[in-house]
């Protein structure tokens, strides 16, 4: 629309019309609206306010005369020009339009080549009157147009009245069937027998429909044959097997998934003539066949339903009853089986979990058994290694006893030289009695590393010292492998359980091995209220990026190697958390090579 031209609202429900009136108006500048029919026309204008509406008489619902007299009720709708746009040529029309409120009419068709100026005219200032005392024959023609009006719609009124009636009625109908249906489907649910199942589906079904003959057939297991179950209103019966390889059965396989013929269709397939020689219908009888795939081999035919009355053809709705019956009988009869399989699954299993139960226990009691003919091998295999360590201070105190034996009997020597020398062999003796003494001692600790653990005033340099003999006679410290002691703590006396820190030394000795190193250095220092101690050896280095995380748990899940270097060792984790129960804490010390492990623990 253009500043100086004003809007216009076309209502026309002939869209060839309203077409033809855009175009013209719209090249002559005008801003155009339409509506297709009274109502929305009436909204439309109430909002727009145009300057012209061009208004249609025979609209659908609300007539253009109906709609002339609602606009003109309205006090804001003043200042807007009603034209009316009719067919009808006759006077008594013209006057009508006039007398329900409209400023003019143009008559149908329009002619393209007056219409612009028509309506421009009507824009300008003209409107059309009545002539004197033709008003009351035309509000009595209006009055009766609107009457005939009345009386055609009241007619639409009470067929559509009757069709939504005829509409809720079948509605209730379906609605009663789907309630029965699902009733059944919920009291199906629990019954695991399959005849109760069949009787149950399908005597409802029979009395819904009010069927005469009423078969299903599901294929056996073995899939050779299918055996049929028919009801009827006496109740359910077994049918003859039909064999799998029968003609009506090559057929249903060709049918698309549950597809349903019924009427003429079923008539026509060649299928209908080997149904009347089953007994599944007669000839002067609405038959009906749905076919039933296998839910887990849709190309495989599961099953079918057979059915037939006399009365009437089946609706749409009953064939889709049928095939929801069809449906919830074969879930029912499928899940009853699977039950029934899990039942027997679960009996055998409860055998089996009888028998793994006491296997178990069996297998408990050689375990136990089998751990203590490890323990005791892996003990002789220690003390045959711990026998080269005894060689030493047992060799010391016979040379000792010796030598103190020889002074003894020695006549010339004099008093004093003879106590020295005694004193001399007596320390010996005295110091490899200690050895000999530690070395079983930490052998029955380890021994016995399985039992309850209880704490006690430990040693620690006496500890580490042990534990590296028992390491080194158990292997995991090999024997060409230099190992430097620096004890300078000048407190090593601590209350806790011994294996935890045989533990903890081992862990730190496996990870220092790892890296193939020539020379191992265990120092300790500290104060009156810590103990430390560092653990470095000179094998292969540690990736910096690996340093942080050496004592996170889940070690496996470190990220990979990505430069020639070694792992931090896997116990180090185990390390870390004994720590922890001492208050102590490890940490890993960059080096240039290898790696250096620093433990601080309070003494407190």
């Amino acid at each position: 629309m253009t500043d100086s031209r004003p809007a216009i609202l076309c209502i026309e429900d002939n869209s060839m019309n309203w077409r033809l009136v855009q175009r013209l108006l719209s090249q002559a500048g005008y801003e155009m609206h339409w509506a297709e029919d009274g109502l929305k026309g009436c909204e439309l204008a109430l909002a727009l306010k145009p300057a012209l509406i061009l208004l249609d008489i025979n609209l659908p619902g609300l007539s253009g005369f109906e709609l002339a007299m609602k606009l003109r009720q309205d006090r804001s709708m003043d200042g807007t020009l009603l034209v009316a746009l009719t067919a009808k040529t006759m006077r008594s029309d013209r006057e009508t339009a006039l007398v329900t409120g409209c400023d003019g009419f143009i008559p149908k068709p329009i002619d393209p080549f007056r219409f612009v100026g028509q309506v421009e005219a009507y824009l300008g200032g003209q409107r059309d009157h009545l002539d004197q005392g033709r008003e009351g024959y035309a509000l009595r023609q209006f009055s009766q147009q609107v009457v005939e009006h009345l009386e055609v719609q009241l007619k639409e009124a009470r067929e559509g009245n009757r069709k939504l009636l005829g509409i809720q009625d079948e509605l209730e109908r379906r609605s009663h069937h789907l309630s029965r249906l699902l009733s059944l489907s919920k009291d199906l649910i629990p019954i695991r027998d399959e005849h109760e199942i069949l009787a149950r589906v399908l005597s409802q079904l029979h009395g819904e429909l009010h069927l005469e003959r009423l078969r299903f057939y599901r294929v056996h297991e073995s899939g050779a044959y299918f055996h049929g179950t028919g009801a009827t209103p006496e109740g359910v019966e077994d049918s003859p097997v039909l064999p799998g390889e029968h003609p009506l059965v090559t057929w249903l396989e060709t049918l698309p998934v549950g597809c349903i013929l019924t009427g003429n269709e079923l008539q026509q397939s060649r299928s209908w003539q080997l149904g009347i020689e089953l007994g599944l219908w007669t000839p002067r009888t609405q038959a009906l066949v749905l076919s039933l795939r296998s839910r887990s081999k849709e190309q495989h035919l599961w099953g079918f339903l057979a059915a037939d009355r006399s009365d009437q053809a089946f609706e749409p709705f009953e064939t889709e009853l049928v095939a929801f019956y069809a449906g919830i009988l074969q879930v029912s009869l499928e899940n009853a089986g699977l039950v029934f399989h899990l039942d027997r699954t679960s009996q055998a299993l409860g055998t089996s979990y009888e028998g793994l139960e006491s296997t178990y226990e069996a297998l408990k009691e050689t375990q136990k058994a089998l751990r203590a003919q490890n323990q005791k091998t892996a003990l002789g295999g220690l003390l045959m290694n711990l026998a080269p360590r005894f060689q030493e201070p047992v060799g010391t105190l016979k040379e000792a006893s010796t030598a103190l034996l020889l002074c003894l009997e020695q006549p010339d020597l004099s008093p004093p030289e003879l106590r020295s020398e005694c004193h001399r062999s007596i320390a010996r003796v005295q110091k490899a009695v200690r050895q000999v003494d530690d070395l079983i001692r930490a052998l029955l600790r380890r021994a016995g590393q399985n039992e309850v653990r209880s704490p006690e005033w430990i040693h620690l340099h006496d500890l580490l010292r042990e534990e590296l003999d028992l390491l080194r006679a158990e292997d995991i410290l090999p024997g060409s492998l230099s190992v430097e002691l620096n004890l300078q703590a000048p407190r090593d006396l601590l209350y806790g359980v011994y294996s935890d820190f045989s533990d903890i030394l081992g862990h730190l000795v496996r990870h220092a091995v790892d890296g193939r190193p020539e020379r191992i250095s265990l120092r300790t220092w500290g104060g009156s209220s810590h103990f430390r101690m560092e653990l470095e050896d000179d094998g292969a280095s540690i990736e910096p990026r690996l340093l942080a995380g050496a004592f996170e748990p889940f070690p496996d899940l470190r990220p990979a190697m990505t430069e020639p270097g070694r792992r931090p060792g896997p116990g180090l984790t185990a390390c870390a958390q004994l720590l922890t129960t001492y208050n102590g804490t490890v940490q890993m010390v960059p080096v240039e090579r290898g790696s250096l492990l620093r433990i601080d623990l309070p003494m407190e």
